[in-house]
C-alpha cells in the first residue's frame, strides 16, 4: 500500500483511519483518491472529468491549512449537507506525488470538514478536497519547518 512507505512520516491524529476500505467497490480509500484526480473522460485523454478547483463557491471549498510546530490540519468552510457534502479529504506529498494521508466523511456526521495529522519538519504536502456536488479542489502546497 501507499500508506505503508509513509508510514513513519505521517502521523493520524482523530480519528482517521490509514487505510479503510471504501464503498466503492471495495477499493482503499487511498486508491479511491488518487482516481478522483486521475480520472478522464472516455477516450479523451486530458480531459479530466473533475478538473480542480472550478466549482462554485472557491471560499467553501477551497482546503485551509493551519500549521502548529508539527500538527497539521486542513479544514473547508463547508457546512455538511446531505446532498451537498465534502467527501474526502486529502494530503499528497509534494516530491513524491502520492497521496499520503485520506479521510472520507459523510454529510451528517460532520459539523466542520476537519483532517488532522503530525507531520515531521521538512515535509512539503498539498491538500485536496472532494465535494460531492462541486468536485475537486486543489489547495496550494505547504512546508512543515
Amino acid at each position: 500500500a501507499v500508506l505503508s512507505s509513509f508510514a513513519t512520516i505521517l502521523t493520524v491524529v482523530g480519528t482517521v483511519l490509514p487505510e479503510p476500505t471504501a464503498a466503492r467497490e471495495g477499493l482503499p480509500l487511498l486508491t479511491v483518491v488518487e482516481q478522483l484526480e486521475s480520472a478522464n473522460y472516455i477516450g479523451q485523454v486530458g480531459k479530466p472529468i473533475y478538473p480542480p478547483n472550478v466549482g462554485e463557491d472557491p471560499e467553501r471549498h477551497m482546503p485551509r491549512v493551519t500549521v502548529n510546530g508539527n500538527d497539521v490540519e486542513i479544514s473547508v468552510n463547508h457546512v455538511q449537507k446531505e446532498d451537498d457534502y465534502v467527501q474526502f479529504m486529502w494530503l499528497k506529498d509534494v516530491g513524491t506525488n502520492e497521496v499520503v494521508l485520506a479521510k472520507e466523511l459523510t454529510g451528517v456526521v460532520e459539523e466542520k470538514p476537519i483532517l488532522s495529522a503530525r507531520v515531521p519538519s521538512g515535509v512539503e504536502l498539498r491538500p485536496y478536497v472532494f465535494d460531492k456536488k462541486d468536485g475537486l479542489w486543489k489547495g496550494d502546497p505547504f512546508k512543515v519547518k
